[in-house]
């Protein structure tokens, strides 16, 4: 019955896809119109069943789309071909002239795997997840978050050979010819040419593929780490001989590469990025390069944005996040602006797939908002997300199942075969909508729907992982609708409502009981006590969301602190200490500034997160510790004078005064805060002194 239900699901998606088919393929420029907000949370979703969509090997079949299949499985076996000495000897120990490296994704459209893009792609994700803390847990889909991040970290590995003492001794960064794969028009499910495998060796090396796969990998253990910190180990192992042997090893190689993705000679993008990860991981030191007026060091950048050949402003971006340090900030600030820049009302996008190179922007600006959902560059990014999703003169979201209205000529040829020999010059529609697989799109010259116009209307790898740190930008800053997606996937044909990725999705939880059981010895009488536990069944929450340096916050379990002596908590302790002070309780204190997570696993594995900032040291003014000094702080020091049982250090309400407010709100430096200072602070809003504090004379 399972097979017989996922073929009836086959045939709706097929027939649905050929209702929506349009056939307009007139250059047009759209213009971007007002609209309510959109669901950022189902899109955020949506966009990782696009890795289902160009997921390779054994493994798909009844897996999360129900209109893919197993493909490629004979990569397993594929020939070593002409790699010689000492690496083939480690790569085919048994000496048959085949190797496996099956599984990974197709990179675009197409078929081919390109091992560059994939680190790109699940770097793409690891960092958006990491920019914006617990939104994967807000949109409900984490667990598919990470089903993706290892699938990808996977076959990075499995395609990376080491020796004996643990160095790369070669890597398979392409599989598949891209001259033949190109010729070819059809579904990989039914293809069977010869895919050869191009080689990376200590001699024949591309430095810039093998730090993009470090980096993706390093991103990838950082999600990891707390969860499954075995599996982020072994990354981070890939990881830290990937980067020695591209260091090493520094070279160009363009075999099976350089007709699709010519890289250049610079790596240190790359390679920057993937010692910032390591860093983070503890597994490396913090990065030296710190970048000015366009320049990381040395004429270390020429003007592009965020892509698979350019990471530095990736680079900046985490570094700003983990560090605060604003000379990253400023050099966002100025490459975007050299970039165009975003504002609300213009759709900044141009080149080929330009989708990808807008979303590329709006990870800048988000990061120069800050949080700040009003601040301009917040409000110009969501303007082009908008767009892309749908507000512009088309009426198309060119995030495909998004929305009422998306291109159906779409250059992919999973969910495109087409009809005929003729392949994308036939112009077919789609037999299946690649759901949240996003399309080159609009640029300045307009766009056209038809198939062979792939610069609009194929998506790729990298097109996805920059959408996926754009959309999770703004789906932290305005949030959405949870439910929508899991709502959509039971009526979606080509979506398959019955697999599970994991547990740690926020909006289905699956109910799981486990024992555990303890044995003591009293007088020589033994006792044995079995505890039944729901894993599912625990809720975290902190009093504070920021704290300064030196300052205070409490983790509370609010449900099923009974767990807490069964599982494992852990937290950034290079950033915060914490102590348990009750049975439910931990006192938490910031030891530097930074962003500090910690996570909670259960015994039967489900785990929580919670996430909090900590600042710098004092802010004068800031009496409520929000960043900014306005009437509210004024207010707030008043209470605490006037109620301290409510408002004081020690009060009931939740909006009570800190210690850091206090430290904050003492901007006459004499002594205990009193009413004086509230109203220095008015003094200073209504620009009639020009600084705090006030200073101390004598």
């Amino acid at each position: 019955m399972k097979n017989l239900a996922k073929l009836s699901k086959k045939l709706t998606a097929a027939a649905a896809s050929a209702v929506m088919a349009l056939t307009s393929t007139a250059s047009i420029q759209p213009v971007t119109s007002a609209a309510a907000d959109n669901n950022y949370y189902e899109a955020l979703a949506m966009s990782l069943y696009m890795y289902d969509a160009n997921a390779c090997g054994s493994g798909i079949t009844d897996g999360p789309l129900t209109w893919r299949g197993d493909c490629h499985t004979y990569d397993a076996e594929a020939s070593v071909g002409d790699l010689g000495g000492s690496e083939k000897s480690i790569v085919d120990p048994d000496g048959d002239g085949k190797v496996d490296v099956s599984g990974g994704f197709h990179d675009a459209g197409d078929h081919i795997k390109f091992n560059l893009t994939i680190g790109f792609g699940i770097n793409s994700l690891a960092l958006s997840d990491y920019l914006n803390p617990e939104v994967y847990e807000k949109a409900g889909c984490k667990d598919h978050l990470i089903y993706e991040l290892k699938w990808g970290a996977d076959y990075l590995m499995k395609t990376t050979f080491l020796d004996g003492s643990g160095n790369v001794a070669a890597v398979a960064h392409v599989v598949a010819n891209g001259g033949e794969d190109h010729a070819i028009w059809s579904s990989p499910e039914v293809q069977t040419y010869k895919r050869p495998i191009y080689w990376l060796t200590a001699g024949k090396n591309n430095s810039a593929v093998c730090c993009e796969m470090a980096a993706g990998l390093a991103g990838t253990a950082y999600v990891l780490k707390d969860t499954e910190p075995g599996y982020a180990e072994k990354c981070i192992k890939y990881a830290k001989a990937l980067l020695a042997f591209g260091q090493k090893n520094v070279g160009n190689e363009g075999g099976g590469l350089a007709d699709f993705y010519g890289t250049e000679a610079q790596y240190q993008d790359e390679e920057a990025m993937a010692q910032a990860w390591l860093w983070l991981c503890k597994a490396g030191d913090k990065p030296t390069r710190v970048p000015k007026n366009k320049d990381y060091g040395n004429s270390q950048y020429d003007g592009w944005v965020y892509c698979w050949n350019k990471v530095w402003q990736g680079y900046s971006a985490l570094m700003y996040k983990a560090t605060g340090e604003q000379t990253f900030a400023d050099e966002l600030k100025v490459e975007l602006e050299s970039q165009g820049d975003l504002k609300v009302g213009t759709y900044n996008a141009d080149g080929w797939g330009a989708s990808r190179y807008n979303c590329a922007k709006q990870m800048d600006a988000i990061a120069l908002a800050n949080g700040d959902k009003d601040a301009d560059y917040a409000k110009a990014a969501k303007y082009q997300m908008d767009h892309i999703l749908g507000d512009n003169s088309l009426g198309y979201s060119f995030l495909l199942g998004y929305g009422d209205k998306w291109p159906v000529h779409i250059h992919h040829r999973a969910a495109n075969p087409g009809s005929d020999a003729n392949g994308a010059s036939s112009n077919p529609s789609a037999k299946y909508t690649a759901y949240g697989l996003l399309v080159g799109g609009d640029d300045k010259s307009g766009y056209q729907d038809q198939t062979d116009k792939y610069q609009y209307t194929e998506g790729a790898l990298d097109y996805n992982g920059c959408f996926a740190i754009a959309c999770a930008g703004i789906a932290n800053l305005y949030g959405g609708d949870a439910t929508a997606m899991p709502a959509l996937a039971k009526k979606a044909a080509e979506i398959n409502e019955n697999f599970k990725f994991g547990s740690s999705s926020s909006v289905v939880t699956t109910e799981t009981t486990t024992t555990v059981t303890t044995t003591s010895v009293d007088n020589g009488k033994t006792t044995t006590t079995t505890t039944y536990l729901d894993g599912s069944d625990f809720e975290m929450s902190l009093d504070r969301q920021k704290i300064s340096v030196g300052d205070k916050a409490v983790l509370t379990f609010t449900k099923g602190a009974n767990l807490i002596q069964f599982g494992n908590l852990s937290y950034d302790d290079d950033v915060i200490s914490l102590t348990k002070k009750t049975d439910s309780t931990y006192e938490i204190v910031g030891l530097k500034e930074g962003s500090a997570r910690i996570v909670f696993v259960a015994p039967t594995g489900q785990s929580k997160a919670v996430s909090l900032t900590v600042g710098a040291g004092i802010v004068y003014g800031d009496a409520n510790c929000d960043d900014l000094v306005d009437l509210s702080d004024v207010v707030l020091i008043m209470q605490s004078l006037a109620n301290p049982n409510k408002y004081g250090l020690n009060g009931t309400d939740k909006s009570h005064i800190t210690e850091s407010g206090l430290a904050n709100a003492n901007v006459n430096q004499q002594g205990g805060v009193t009413g004086e200072d509230a109203l220095y602070i008015q003094k200073y809003l209504l620009k009639l002194i020009s600084e705090l504090p006030i200073p101390v004379i004598g």
